[in-house]
Order: structure tokens, then C-alpha cells, then sequence
């Protein structure tokens, strides 16, 4: 049974959520990618079945493979990107010159007397939430799963309001967030042919953008929900990324003004479809 959750949550500030195999100084994203969403909510999952880190990471691909559909749009803000100087401690092997013979050898940073090699101090992509009515700003998510359950080590685990309600960030640890609420929709409305949606979009096989009806809309390449593998030595997430593998853009929806709500029209055939709920549209597979 088709099962989806639409999530409102709250940001402190914004969140950290750089693009991955650029330089130290690489950008953020306009929205926390869908990899990131599922990654928050594997991590609450985990911590309400008494999972570990090790064994928590292992339910993204499980999710992935009961996902079709995820979206997400802004309700009340303006998404800014920038970049501004850290300082971050080296934690690896680095290179350096010994103090006293000046021959290269190989040291494990941070070290007290190789402060050079032990500190750094890159501008890091982040992105800030600029609210438009005074409130925090809240962002919506619109996911729909085939079963809404993942079976992991043999044991059937549901996925409910109370996993939403457990996640606290989105993105790096610096990324807090607030749920403020969940709706539960059982077996949501399934629409084909010509629709039109407000909330983000991948840009699938199968699926023709006609028109932007109204507002502003950017694309993002994003990690793809539907085909997130085990986090392995051979292939993970992130090397797929950076090698241009199982990657999808992303059609996302900017917000300029709160009489302005961005809406796309589209159409799309195959094995997509679109859920609806009370308005909300959000695209996906079958």
C-alpha cells in the first residue's frame, strides 16, 4: 500500500550541504539534496530501533528502494548562497618538512610542532534562509514510499510520523532543524498525463517540462533517491557523484515573494507518475 508523509520543518539559520569532489571551497545547494532527506531520516530510524552509526547507514539504500517520490519547496523564504572563511583542524596524514634534518617525511596532523600543516582555514559553502514573514524559515517535504516499511536484518521496520518527528538536521551538524508537522496520507491520489506542481522535480526519462506557469525555478544535479547504493569501498554515493554516476537534475522552485509561489507545469508518461494531496502535487515513478 502506497503510503506518504508531508513534512513541514523549521531551520535555525539554514544548513551546510556542500556539492562533493570540488575544492575545499566548493558551493552549497539551493535545498538539502533528497540523498541528505533520507539520510536524516535513516539516522531516526536507527536511534528509535537502537541501531548503530555502522548499521544506521545501511537503511539509505533500503529506503531508496521503497522511495517514489520525494519534493520539497520553500514556504516562507528566499535560499542565499555564500561562502565565508572557517578554520577546520587537519585530522590525516600530511606532508611536511622535519624541524630538524628538513627532509620530507610524513606526519599525523593536527601536530604541535607542524602548526602549519595542522589548521586550515577555507571558505565553505553554506546557505542561508532569508524569511519573508518575520517567522523562522520552513521548508516542506512531500515523500511518498511504496510500503512505507524496510525489513533490515530481519526485523520489519515501519516507517511513521514519529521517525519524522525524531530528525534534528539536514545536512552537516551545524544544519539544526525543528519538525513542526507531520501528516500521514494513506494511499494518495495518482494522477497521469498533464499536471502542475509546486514542489521540486527530477528531470526523469519519461517526464517533459512544458512551461514555468509562475514564479522563479533553478536546476540542481543532485545524488539520485531512486538509485542509492551501499556505502561500500567499491561504490558509494559519493564517488558515483563525482564521477557523474546515478546522479539526476533537479527542477527547484525559488521563492521571491509570498504572493509569488513558483509553479511548473509538465508532462510525463512510462513508469512515472504524480501524487496529490490536498493540493500538493509532487512527481515521481510508479
Amino acid at each position: 500500500m502506497v503510503i506518504a508523509f508531508l513534512v513541514d520543518i523549521e531551520f535555525l539559520w539554514g544548513f551546510q550541504a556542500r556539492i562533493a569532489g570540488l575544492s575545499k571551497t566548493s558551493p552549497s545547494f539551493y535545498y538539502p539534496p533528497p540523498s541528505t532527506i533520507l539520510g536524516a531520516l535513516s539516522e531516526a530510524i536507527a536511534r528509535k530501533n537502537y541501531l548503530g552509526e555502522r548499521e544506521g547507514k545501511k537503511l539509505i539504500p533500503l529506503l531508496s528502494q521503497d522511495l517514489l517520490a520525494i519534493g520539497f519547496r520553500a514556504k516562507n523564504y528566499i535560499p542565499l548562497k555564500y561562502e565565508d572563511l572557517n578554520k577546520i583542524i587537519t585530522v590525516r596524514k600530511v606532508g611536511a618538512k622535519d624541524v630538524k634534518t628538513k627532509k620530507n617525511i610524513q606526519i599525523m596532523a593536527p601536530h604541535p610542532l607542524y602548526l602549519d600543516k595542522s589548521f586550515d582555514s577555507p571558505a565553505r559553502g553554506k546557505t542561508i534562509l532569508s524569511t519573508l514573514d518575520c517567522n523562522p524559515p520552513i521548508i516542506r517535504f512531500f515523500i511518498v514510499f511504496r510500503e512505507g516499511r524496510v525489513v533490515f536484518n530481519d526485523k520489519d521496520i515501519k516507517i511513521d510520523e514519529d521517525c519524522f518527528w525524531r530528525i534534528h538536521r539536514l545536512g552537516s551538524k551545524e544544519s539544526r532543524i525543528s519538525t513542526i508537522n507531520v501528516i500521514k496520507i494513506s494511499s494518495p491520489e495518482m494522477l497521469t498525463g498533464r499536471v502542475s506542481t509546486t514542489f521540486s522535480f527530477p528531470l526523469l526519462d519519461g517526464l517533459v517540462p512544458l512551461f514555468e506557469k509562475t514564479g522563479s525555478w533553478e536546476q540542481e544535479w543532485y545524488i539520485n533517491p531512486f538509485e542509492i547504493g551501499a556505502y561500500d569501498e567499491k561504490e558509494n554515493p559519493i564517488t558515483n557523484y563525482m564521477l557523474g554516476e546515478k546522479i539526476v537534475p533537479f527542477k527547484v522552485p525559488i521563492l521571491r515573494g509570498v504572493l509569488n509561489i513558483p509553479e511548473y507545469v509538465l508532462e510525463f508518461k512510462g513508469d512515472l507518475a504524480a501524487y496529490k494531496y490536498d493540493g500538493e502535487v509532487v512527481i515521481g515513478r510508479w
